[in-house]
């Protein structure tokens, strides 16, 4: 196993005598025996590639320490703060990354095992919209708008896309979204927006062009409620808390790349009815848009 001399003491495994299934045991044997092979360093190119250099550091350690929780009735006891969200976090970043390179399954079978422990999941506390801006009050400043400014307010908020982003791709909507999925792989220095999807009460109004300085000018912090980027973040609690994090992650850029988007864009495939009904009654809240 290649750590690194100064690695963090990992913490042993122990399954509770009636916790795990047999299926378990197996998915928890195979599990531990990838990560005893794991490369580190490896890993941690891999880690850096999507995320900054300090946070895929940290995945390092945490991973060389937490990672025999997957899985495991420790894990389904530890005391819900801070450091068991960076647990989930660092875990399903791990399975993440062995289902690319073993072409198993761990992400997925990760996610169904914290489900069924009724294991919680919050959102990040800084991707959260504060108490005091009400979304209900947002919304109803959204349908107040021109038609030109409440759809791409509307777009905003049920994309999670940054401004310049959700500009480029309503300009661009006509040879970007093909069947419902927007794709769209521009790099940037420490950012990478993938795909998203385009929501069908939406698609077919999406007809004017808009330029950054007009969407500053004409959705402002008085007319909205509140900043432009906070309807990015009530899409991804939305998304984090309603379907998935690593969806919510991955649509608002922030995992994956291109050589990752063989396993991104099937995620994004499977949930995309999902995501349509959720975000369905909040469009016509503020629209009249019907099927």
């Amino acid at each position: 196993m290649n750590r690194r001399p100064n690695a963090p003491q990992v913490v042993p495994y122990r399954e509770h005598p009636s916790c795990a299934t047999s299926e378990t045991n197996s998915i928890i044997s195979e599990f531990r025996n990838k990560i005893e092979q794991i490369d580190w360093k490896e890993y941690e190119e891999w880690c850096i590639n999507n995320k900054s250099k300090r946070y895929a550091k940290f995945l390092v350690r945490y991973g060389q320490k937490w990672s025999s929780l997957a899985f495991s009735y420790e894990l389904v006891e530890f005391p819900n703060n801070r450091t068991k969200q960076d647990i989930l976090k660092t875990i399903t970043n791990l399975t993440r990354y062995l289902d690319i390179k073993y072409d198993s399954n761990f992400h997925e079978q990760f996610l169904y095992w914290i489900k069924k422990k009724e294991i919680r999941w919050k959102a990040s506390d800084s991707m959260k919209i504060p108490n005091e801006v009400p979304l209900e009050e947002i919304l109803k400043n959204i349908k107040r708008l021109p038609e030109k400014y409440r759809l791409f307010a509307t777009f905003a908020l049920v994309s999670g896309l940054r401004t310049f982003e959700s500009v480029r791709v309503l300009n661009n909507h006509a040879t970007l979204c093909k069947d419902g999925i927007i794709e769209m792989y521009w790099d940037r220095k420490t950012k990478k927006a993938n795909a998203v999807y385009c929501h069908p009460l939406l698609h077919n109004k999406i007809k004017f062009t808009y330029s950054e300085n007009s969407i500053h000018r004409h959705l402002t912090t008085k007319m909205l409620g509140c900043q432009i980027k906070y309807l990015r973040k009530i899409n991804f609690t939305k998304i984090a808390t309603e379907i998935d994090p690593m969806l919510a992650e991955f649509m608002q850029g922030r995992r994956g790349n291109v050589s990752q988007r063989h396993y991104f864009l099937p995620l994004l495939g499977n949930n995309k009815r999902k995501w349509v009904k959720i975000w369905s009654s909040t469009i016509q809240k503020i629209s009249c848009y019907e099927y």
